[in-house]
């Protein structure tokens, strides 16, 4: 059955930017792993705080700059980024290699009319072709790395680097999502020439069972270049750790890191946190599911285009967002990820 999912209100962002969508149809509820969470949750239960730390990032991307999405699976960060920002924000380009995930991609992307681009591809440290192998647990764990998941099958698929692609067309990446079940070292190693050019912001994920010897061997060139490694949890402000020391933080429950160019300030953490209150209102209760044969309800995607529109919130909805706010201040227990996590090129949920 068809599934559309309310987008987080940020009046800071409709003030500067103008209207965006208020809900983005995600085709199905059921078909892959993202979209079965989404449905059971909403964006409130996938990965709030990640979705927080780049909205609030493409935030402040510069005119013409891009957004790397590599293991983008059906595209979510992609459309939200190209529905809130709009053509004047970042080019966001959605990188999945597994060919029926890029299909769902490229349908979400032309049913809601966005204009963020797909490469059908895995990313490493060189380019070529490799096996991609898919996962028996879900589609959403398929990785170039045999070991990662029990599978049967393979195909094999293009490969590129984040240096290669950004040299061959000409880009400025303001933000690097990376999240490639436990093959990030490969393509952080392919991205050093970008990263000392442009110096982007990267979130990545970093899974307790990769190869740490990799990782900390790919991490110190950043690190280097004064780059800090931050878990992102729904806390505040985040701790400072290098590659000898970031070992220690890494936990199922604090799989995404911030790779920042820059210190944190604390007028970046308000951004995120008021970005990550207004997805938790975007719970499972906001979700717009339909008949296979029918329609959405008219206006179900109409824009945002006032901050007043916030006062007209009813009031169970505005229960919700106080104790989204006490969650994003307190922050006793950061907030449940969902069970899988995007492959080698290949997005998924965490696993």
């Amino acid at each position: 059955m068809p599934l559309a999912i309310t987008l987080p209100l940020n009046p800071d962002v409709l003030d500067a930017g103008g209207p965006y969508p208020r809900a983005l149809n995600v085709l199905s509820r059921k078909q892959t792993a993202v979209q079965r969470q989404l449905r059971r949750a909403g964006l409130a239960g996938y990965e709030p705080t990640t979705q927080a730390t780049l909205l609030a990032l493409a935030q402040q991307a510069p005119e013409g700059s891009a957004v790397y999405d590599i293991g983008a699976h059906i595209g979510l960060y992609s459309a939200l980024i190209s529905a809130v920002y709009g053509n004047g924000g970042p080019r966001a380009i959605a990188f999945e290699p597994t060919p029926e995930t890029a299909a769902l991609c490229r349908r979400i992307r032309e049913c809601n009319r966005l204009g963020f681009e797909v490469q059908q591809t895995a990313l490493a440290d060189e380019p070529g072709t490799a096996e991609l192998y898919f996962s028996l647990k879900s589609e959403s764990s398929n990785s170039l790395n045999p070991a990662h998941r029990r599978h049967t099958e393979s195909v094999e698929v293009p490969v590129t680097t984040v240096d290669a692609f950004t040299e061959e067309r000409a880009l400025t990446p303001h933000l690097i999502k990376i999240d490639v079940e436990t093959l990030e070292a490969a393509v952080l190693r392919g991205s050093y020439d970008t990263i000392r050019r442009h110096r982007p912001w990267i979130v990545c994920e970093l899974l307790p069972g990769a190869d740490h010897n990799a990782l900390r061997t790919a991490l110190a060139p950043l690190t280097a270049m004064d780059y800090g490694l931050h878990p992102i949890t729904p806390e505040a402000p985040w701790h400072r750790y290098d590659e000898t020391t970031y070992r220690s933080a890494v936990s199922g429950q604090c799989r995404d890191w911030l790779l920042a160019p820059r210190p944190l300030t604390p007028a970046f953490h308000r951004v995120v946190r008021r970005w990550l209150i207004a997805i938790l209102a975007c719970d499972e209760t906001t979700n717009i599911i339909t008949t296979d044969k029918a329609s959405f309800p008219y206006g179900w995607n109409a824009p945002y285009r006032s901050p007043r529109g916030a006062a007209r919130v009813p009031r169970t909805r505005l229960l919700r967002l106080a104790g989204a706010a006490a969650l994003a201040r307190r922050a006793v227990v950061p907030a449940r990820r969902s069970p899988g996590a995007h492959a080698a090129g290949s997005g998924s949920l965490r696993g």
